[in-house]
């Protein structure tokens, strides 16, 4: 099964917390990996995830009331041997304890580290993270300081660190990945390239891995801020290359990579929209110039044209059903 949801909620009702725990524990364990943990008896037992598996690589979400959090070496000397990228999303602090480093988690910061190594952790109150995990054999062959301590802070301003969190959310809620082996390979690539820069890719690797990760990773977020911002009247190139601090060409020629121009995805999103309102029963009585410049048109015979070149009939035609 590619993706692995569970929460508390899942848990049988009659037990205790404490119970509910144990039990979670024991889940949590086979799926995840050996540790000591402890749970905050002074709150409510919780705990939600999400496990998405993309071959070896694996994307993840988890909350959860759980304290303190400690692998030993007993508990990874016959445990998996990843390397792990995390995004700390909790508003508690976490301290860490990795090798003879410590670290305080705050919201927003970004630790890689070596779950083959003994770790520990306290957080006073629910500890949130979205996860990133890829086999450390694989990624020393491309970045062979990956492993050089324990655990290290990466920056989160890095723009191959923040693509890679967008990436991670995408995959999350991207079932679709999984319906075709040319989909799940190239999200795996993707992931797989974004982690390599993350961790400092240097050299050849570094200029693979952003030729195919950080390109796509931008792509998927250029169609996204259009789908998000379409009706916008004065949506630009110039502005997006700004949003996304690139240049207007480069946005440009990401945009033809994948099939059509800035004005023709910003046209079709448009006229989509219209069609969509024309055919709601809750805009009847909307003027159908008020809805051509709801979804980002300034003229309503520009409007007008346009539609009737792509649906074959006048906006007033398709909302009385000649069709």
């Amino acid at each position: 099964m590619p993706k692995i949801e569970f929460s508390s909620d899942q848990l049988p009702s009659h037990l205790n917390d404490r119970a509910r725990f144990r039990l979670w524990h024991e889940i949590w364990m086979e799926q995840l990996g050996n540790a000591e943990m402890k749970h905050a008896e002074d709150k409510p037992f919780f705990t939600a995830s999400t496990n998405v598996l993309l071959g070896e690589l694996s994307v993840s979400k988890f909350a959860t009331t759980t304290e303190h959090y400690v692998r030993t070496r007993k508990h990874v000397a016959h445990d998996r041997d990843d390397i792990l990228l995390g995004f700390y999303r909790s508003p508690q602090p976490q301290l860490w304890t990795a090798g003879n480093q410590g670290f305080e988690m705050k919201q927003g910061s970004v630790l890689a580290f070596n779950v083959a190594q003994p770790v520990s952790s306290f957080t006073n109150g629910v500890t949130a993270w979205n996860l990133a995990s890829i086999p450390r054999a694989q990624i020393l062959k491309l970045v062979p300081h990956a492993d050089d301590r324990s655990a290290m802070l990466l920056d989160p301003a890095n723009p191959a660190v923040r693509h890679l969190e967008r990436t991670i959310k995408f995959l999350l809620d991207a079932d679709e990945v999984h319906e075709t082996p040319e989909l799940t390979q190239h999200a795996t690539t993707m992931l797989g390239d974004l982690i390599t820069l993350a961790l400092g890719a240097r050299g050849e690797a570094a200029e693979i891995a952003a030729e195919r990760g950080l390109r796509a990773a931008r792509q998927r977020e250029l169609i996204a801020i259009l789908e998000r911002r379409f009706a916008e009247p004065s949506l630009s190139i110039g502005m997006l290359a700004g949003h996304l601090g690139l240049s207007p060409r480069y946005v440009s020629n990401l945009l033809l990579e994948t099939g059509t121009t800035f004005s023709d995805r910003i046209l079709e999103l448009r006229l989509q929209k219209a069609r969509a309102m024309l055919s709601d029963v809750r805009y009847d009585l909307t003027k159908v110039n008020d809805i051509a410049f709801a979804c980002g048109f300034n003229a309503v015979s520009y409007f007008n044209r346009r539609f009737r070149a792509r649906f074959g009939c006048s906006p007033t035609q398709y909302r009385g059903g000649h069709v």
